[in-house]
């Protein structure tokens, strides 16, 4: 159960992000790099639409792109290469509900398998958060994930997993990062073994994004080049003559 919960926790973290900018009506388009020491550096895309989300990246050379619908609640994964492309309802891993980023919906809505249970308002490192106690449905003896999203920010400021672990969001003040001004978040995550590992986050208010990250060991993830521009609506569509494929049964991500 804890890896179906820490999924589920990473998706909603760093897909939240891309559906609060698209609900803010903030268009844009930016660069994505990711800097590794022992893997180099790798570069992508992104395209911020109305309720629309685009995001090319390269896997082993090859070029992927995702649209995220968020009216239909649906990911397309497209394989220029091939030209094909397959679609993903909400609930799996590259979707979240939608109006997550706008209200206190039951984020586990969609979700197979997962029910979420709302805990009232606290106050976590001075601000105000709704705890949800997330249950694994496939794994009654599993135990519990709780966590609690920012009442303003909707993002997950504070988790607790079943064996002990946990997570915690602290926002440090506001720096200029990638020429905008932004929100200096540090998340320390707590292992059962006493272990702990910091990073930091810069969030931009505006567009509702992480504009960079940092973690321990040298690994960077940016944007940059950012561009506030309405998206042409072609960028979300699949493009014309690409197949239709289906997942090899029995796969899920």
């Amino acid at each position: 159960m804890r890896a179906i919960l820490l999924s589920l926790f990473t998706a909603l973290t760093m897909a939240l992000m891309n559906v609060q900018s698209a609900q803010a009506g903030v268009e844009f388009s930016a660069d994505t790099v990711e800097s590794h020491p022992q893997q180099g550096e790798h570069k992508g895309k992104l395209y911020v639409g109305k309720n629309k989300v685009r995001t090319e990246y390269e896997i082993d050379g090859q070029t992927i792109i995702q649209i995220i619908d968020l009216d239909k609640q649906e990911a397309v994964i497209i394989d220029p290469s091939e030209k094909t492309f397959m679609r993903r309802s909400a609930g799996q891993q590259e979707m979240v509900p939608q109006g997550m980023g706008k209200t206190n919906r039951n984020p586990c809505a969609g979700m197979q398998n997962l029910s979420c249970k709302e805990g009232g308002i606290e106050m976590i490192n001075g601000r105000k958060a709704r705890k949800w106690v997330i249950t694994s449905l496939a794994d009654e003896q599993g135990g519990n994930m709780q966590f609690w999203l920012d009442e303003e920010r909707k993002i997950p400021i504070r988790q607790i997993m079943p064996d002990g672990s946990s997570m915690e969001a602290r926002m440090l003040g506001t720096e200029s990062v990638n020429g905008r001004n932004a929100e200096k978040w540090e998340m320390t995550a707590i292992y059962p073994n006493g272990q702990t590992m910091v990073t930091n986050q810069w969030y931009d208010p505006t567009l509702q994004m992480i504009l960079r990250e940092e973690q321990p060991g040298g690994f960077t993830r940016n944007l940059i080049n950012i561009k506030q521009h309405a998206q042409p609506e072609k960028l979300f569509s699949i493009p014309a003559g690409y197949k239709e494929v289906s997942l090899p049964q029995g796969e899920t991500h």
